[in-house]
């Protein structure tokens, strides 16, 4: 046999056996994989202590609560703070996030008022009834918080809707198309209606059907002349009817309610205005008018003479 041979089997022999020593099988190479995903999660001390006090030990605590009210928590209930979350204009917020958070702060506020009273030595009734009725008010605070929230931007919404439903008249009757001018309208006004808009136009843009992207406008306002809008704009769209003129009827009848609104509105004021009137007003009108001379009947006619007053001298026998 020749030495060329003889030194390529040598070779030959040699990769391949280092080959089998060096190569892994594919169940080492997924302990392995994992061994070194285990290993970067693992961090030193000292990296864990330099983050913020927040990701360190809030994060976890609110994640392990959100965990808890989601096994908690009726599906009703979530989707109810969902949908009063998407209307005060906070959609990305997460429901189970409010809802642990809402329940820390009550039983935060709960404890701190119980804890007080034990400090302060008072009768175990009023620590009770004070922690009680504290703890009761941080639970209901987000709640009204939530939903004065939601009063503004539907008041926002109805105040900027007949303008809006002018410019997009406009903008369709010049030919453009109605997203196009849904575009315009978003380009030239700013505020909550602007916003849910934009958001239909994300949504058309990744996929969504147009129809129930309008009708989800509606959805997630709760304003009913939007909702009205945006129904009979499907329709319009369904039967083939112009939109302009749908457009235009919409916007005459949407600054017919507003007015009806604001009359409504002046016509309740006088009622309104009753109680302050009575209990305010006039027992001021009363003490400045009749105040002097109420005091000057009491010092005159009323309070009985002494020796060194005013009044009549006494009678000398």
């Amino acid at each position: 046999m020749s030495p060329l041979l003889i030194g390529i089997l040598v070779f030959a022999s040699v990769y391949l056996g280092a080959i089998a020593l060096l190569a892994r099988h594919p169940a080492q190479e997924i302990v392995g994989a994992r061994l070194h995903e285990i290993e970067m999660l693992r961090a030193p001390r000292e990296v864990k202590l330099s983050q913020p006090f927040v990701k360190r030990a809030l994060l976890p605590l609110l994640t392990s609560g959100t965990r808890l009210v989601t096994q908690l928590a009726p599906p009703n209930s979530i989707q109810t703070v969902r949908s009063n979350l998407t209307m005060a204009g906070r959609r990305h917020s997460d429901p189970l996030v409010w809802i642990f958070s809402k329940w820390l702060v009550t039983a935060i506020v709960g404890a701190g008022v119980y804890a007080f009273g034990l400090l302060r030595h008072l009768p175990l009734p009023v620590q009770l009834v004070g922690a009680v009725g504290m703890a009761g008010l941080a639970y209901l605070w987000p709640e009204l918080r939530l939903r004065s929230a939601m009063r503004q931007r539907q008041a926002r919404i109805l105040k900027e809707l007949p303008e809006t439903l002018d410019l997009l008249t406009i903008s369709v009757e010049a030919g453009l198309g109605l997203d196009q001018a849904l575009e315009v309208v978003t380009s030239r006004r700013t505020g909550p209606l602007s916003d849910e808009i934009r958001a239909y136009l994300d949504e058309v843009r990744l996929g969504a059907d147009r129809k129930d992207a309008l009708k989800a406008i509606g959805t997630r306002t709760g304003v009913e002349d939007l909702v009205s809008f945006t129904a009979t704009l499907v329709q319009a769209m369904e039967f083939g009817v112009s939109i302009a003129t749908i457009l235009r009827v919409q916007a005459q009848e949407v600054r017919t309610r507003r007015r009806q609104r604001i009359e409504e509105r002046a016509m309740k004021a006088p009622v309104k205005l009753l109680f302050p009137l009575i209990f305010l007003i006039l027992p001021a009108l009363f003490v400045v008018a009749a105040g002097p001379g109420f005091i000057r009947a009491w010092t005159e006619f009323i309070r009985p003479a002494h020796p060194g007053t005013l009044g009549p001298p006494p009678v000398q026998r």
